[in-house]
């Protein structure tokens, strides 16, 4: 999961409920009759597990209540087979009405014609709700494909226990740099006889290195889809992450590779390291499997250049292909405007970026979901850096940067070598989604 999408203000949170009262009611609630009185079947595919795909499937039937017309069938499957899958269905000419994407796949689905313009919907699928800023996540050439779920940013959780039975507070969140997150994290392992290591998070994530750019006056993409990260800035990230490693705040080299593919089963959850990072989204999901001990705290920053970008949680997208178009968008505009399509969702989705519904759906989340709404909105208090629509083939740069990180891990690459890498790679995968 860089960062336009930005979440509603405290004050729209406040003001945005008792106008949403009176929008709410009329335009989701027509009957959806198709043309000659038949019943339209829209798919869906998502990523789910089993639980959340019942909250999407209680969407769904409140929405053919209102719209007796209109079936919606949901196919979901677990993330790792959703590419794949998602692939096929393209490929073999029936994809999904609408459809999860992440940022990285979208300018590669837009760029092929694979995705409706959604603004040909406006006035079925209503998009004026929505800051501008927010729709630069999804657009291309002038067009919008995809309207967010919702927001997020990429974030830190800390075992307290761990941190309390060490006698360790966390430092403050809001001014710490990577020097004393490398100290911090050091400390911990010191703390606990190297039985927990202070942190094993992702280094190889592309939002944390969009973010570490940032701090360094660049850009992993710029607004024209170029590459923006220069090989010595990575460099000097990959630097970093092995001083933390010699300075015992970070496992060895392989210790994190066989992790569970559970919460509960990985080195977090087995309590082998302190902290991990994560899409600020998924806190309460953690929160709730690790018994609730877990702070979610903000990644270091060189102050007063934090970096931090708010991001597109999913996006939802539309076939250019699909035989109901107009059913179709206005499904997404119930998904995007409705407050009621989210009363069955939890906070993995993001913030709602319809600002009113924003307002609804927060007065009524759980703690958890409380602690990330917050998170969310506190970083809206200081300069973000923006967030475009990420070009095609950031999918394939995406993963080259995670083969590539474990090429400095194992020592098989210098960091000066592995930012030279990453930038003569990243180019090229630009220039082949270009052609």
């Amino acid at each position: 999961m860089r960062g336009a999408a930005p979440v509603p203000r405290r004050a729209a949170l406040a003001a945005g409920a008792g106008a949403l009262a009176l929008t709410g009611c009329g335009r989701f609630g027509g009957s959806g009759a198709a043309a000659g009185g038949d019943e339209v079947e829209l798919t869906v595919m998502a990523w789910a597990s089993a639980s959340q795909a019942q909250m999407y499937e209680s969407a769904f039937a409140t929405y053919h209540e209102r719209n007796p017309g209109v079936r919606v069938r949901l196919e979901w499957m677990d993330v790792a087979s959703y590419p794949d899958k998602l692939n096929t269905k393209f490929a073999a000419g029936s994809p999904p009405d609408v459809m999860f994407l992440v940022g990285r796949w979208l300018g590669e689905y837009a760029s092929r014609g694979a995705l409706a313009k959604l603004g040909e919907h406006a006035e079925t699928l209503h998009l004026d709700a929505l800051a501008d800023s927010t729709l630069d996540a999804a657009r291309l050439d002038g067009e919008v494909y995809a309207v967010p779920t919702g927001t997020t940013a990429p974030a830190m959780v800390y075992n307290q226990r761990i941190l309390d039975e060490a006698g360790l507070a966390l430092p403050d969140d809001r001014t710490w740099t990577w020097d004393e997150f490398r100290d911090f994290n050091a400390a911990i392992t010191a703390a606990t006889g190297g039985k927990v290591y202070g942190t094993g998070y992702n280094i190889p994530w592309a939002p944390t290195v969009a973010m570490w750019a940032g701090q360094h006056g660049e850009a992993l993409y710029t607004a024209d889809g170029d590459l923006g990260m220069s090989a010595g800035t990575l460099a000097d990230y990959f630097q970093m992450t092995l001083d933390l490693r010699a300075a015992g705040g970070y496992p060895p080299p392989g210790f994190l590779d066989d992790q569970g593919q559970t919460v509960e089963d990985s080195a977090l959850g087995k309590g082998a390291i302190a902290s991990q990072s994560i899409p600020a989204n998924v806190f309460a999901d953690y929160d709730d499997a690790l018994g609730g001990v877990l702070t979610l705290a903000r990644f270091p920053g060189e102050v007063p250049t934090a970096g931090y970008q708010v991001t597109p949680t999913l996006l939802w997208a539309q076939a250019a292909d699909s035989q109901h178009s107009q059913e179709a968008a206005a499904l997404i505009d119930y998904l995007t405007n409705d407050p009621e399509s989210f009363t069955a969702r939890s906070a993995l989705l993001g913030v709602p970026v319809n600002p009113q519904v924003a307002a609804t759906v927060s007065a009524s989340l759980p703690p958890d979901g409380q602690t990330f709404v917050d998170f969310l909105l506190d970083l809206q208090d200081g300069e973000l850096q923006p967030y475009h629509l990420e070009p095609a083939g950031a999918g394939e740069i995406a993963d080259n940067l995670v083969s590539i990180g474990t090429e400095v891990e194992f020592g098989r690459m210098s960091p000066q070598q592995a930012g030279e890498r990453f930038v003569t790679d990243a180019r090229a995968s630009l220039e082949r989604a270009a052609s």
